[in-house]
């Protein structure tokens, strides 16, 4: 016998609600570089190279022969550092400043040529010197991270053969106002190319007088010893790492006198040292002094919080303004405290002698406590949390005593 359709009783249909996932990322690096001398030209004998027109992911530093760059050059040689990190970046994405358009006043005057010549400490001429000798104008750094922000995806700032104070301090203001991480070292102690130190989004390191070096002679690699770090600790999950005391590939470590660590701790700038034969960077702090850990896990909880609420709010069909619904998002909150509790960056609850101390605390409205222009509005505020970070132990103090 033939069945009528169950539609007749039971209408039933289903929808696929998809949950949004974030496009934040906190492990991808933004490397700006010169272009290569060679783009768009062929050799004779030799394959044509490809364009980089806009910022470009590799996987390794023999993809930037594809367009252009050569095993000398700067980019390169920067690669090389970043991917012997363990663990290394999956990939590096490549930014080229462009030249300052001809016959206009250039943005940015003060920098170095793609292969610039050595100043004698492993680093190369830039600056003043540079424009004196008729070098290469590029546009201003502002604009060249502004072009790769909206084409790219990335949360780390180093630059490659850009060292001078203009190009660096616009590259440290950038970084702040738009929620970055920025990057960079230098070998000459009196030549730091930044002097505000206020800034909780970038961070130095020195990585001159290298072990074994004579003054004038510096190890290449340690040109980019701030990339490598960036690479190394941005293979860890935020809130899992600190950046003190890790081992950096092909980079040496320096011998610095008494005097200059405390110089150097004063101003916040980090350090690459030896102890009990182990090479380790040292600091692990942004310019105005925070934790390089604190703010890079702080992005990711912003962005993991956001994230989701808004799923709360687009896979359900309505979310009243009632108590039922604001523990919906309270419920979002202690969400994400939770993980960010389990991967170590949201201190545990713990006691003292008597009370339970929390490792976090949410606080919401109760929906009768608005007011009616409030809940007309849609929008509810009130939404609160304190967390304890989890932190880290850098140092220890022990004291003993023997006996007989």
């Amino acid at each position: 016998m033939k069945n009528n359709p169950l539609d007749d009783l039971v209408k039933c249909s289903i929808e696929i609600s998809s949950p949004a996932s974030g496009d934040e990322t906190f492990d991808s690096i933004l490397v700006v570089v010169a272009p290569p001398e060679a783009a768009g030209s062929t050799d004779a004998g030799a394959k044509e190279t490809k364009t980089m027109n806009r910022v470009t992911a590799i996987s390794r530093a023999d993809e930037l022969l594809d367009y252009g760059y050569t095993v000398k050059d700067p980019v390169y040689a920067a690669a090389l550092v970043a991917f012997s990190q363990t663990p290394s970046p999956d990939e590096l994405y490549i930014c080229i400043r462009k030249e300052a358009e001809k016959g206009a006043e250039p943005e940015d005057s003060m920098a170095e040529d793609n292969a610039p010549e050595d100043s004698g400490t492993g680093m190369p001429d830039s600056g003043k010197d540079a424009k004196a000798e008729g070098q290469k104008t590029w546009e201003n750094i502002q604009t060249t991270l502004s072009r790769a922000k909206a084409e790219a995806g990335f949360y780390g700032i180093c630059l490659v053969g850009f060292r001078d104070e203009e190009t660096v301090e616009g590259a440290v203001s950038w970084a702040e106002a738009n929620e970055k991480l920025f990057a960079f070292e230098y070998l000459d102690p009196d030549a730091c190319p930044v002097k505000n130190l206020s800034f909780y989004r970038s961070f130095g390191l020195y990585s001159g007088e290298a072990d074994g070096y004579e003054e004038g002679e510096q190890p290449a690699e340690n040109q980019y010893a701030a990339l490598a770090w960036m690479a190394k600790c941005f293979g860890y999950d935020p809130g899992t790492e600190t950046w003190h005391l890790k081992e950096l590939a092909s980079i040496v470590p320096s011998a610095l006198s008494t005097a200059r660590k405390k110089e150097l701790e004063e101003k916040h700038i980090n350090t690459f040292r030896r102890y009990a034969g182990c090479n380790v960077t040292f600091g692990g702090y942004t310019l105005a002094g925070e934790w390089i850990d604190v703010i890079r896990f702080r992005d990711w909880l912003k962005a993991e919080m956001q994230i989701n609420v808004f799923n709360a709010l687009k896979t359900n069909r309505k979310v009243p303004y009632t108590d039922a619904g604001i523990g919906l998002i309270e419920g979002k909150m202690e969400e994400t405290l939770l993980k960010g509790q389990t991967i170590g960056g949201i201190a545990g609850n713990e006691y003292d002698e008597e009370n339970l101390i929390p490792g976090f605390t949410v606080t919401v409205p109760r929906a009768t406590s608005l007011t009616e222009a409030e809940r007309k509005s849609r929008k509810l505020p009130g939404c609160r949390f304190t967390a304890r970070l989890a932190g880290a132990i850098h140092a220890t103090e022990i004291e003993g005593y023997l006996s007989f």
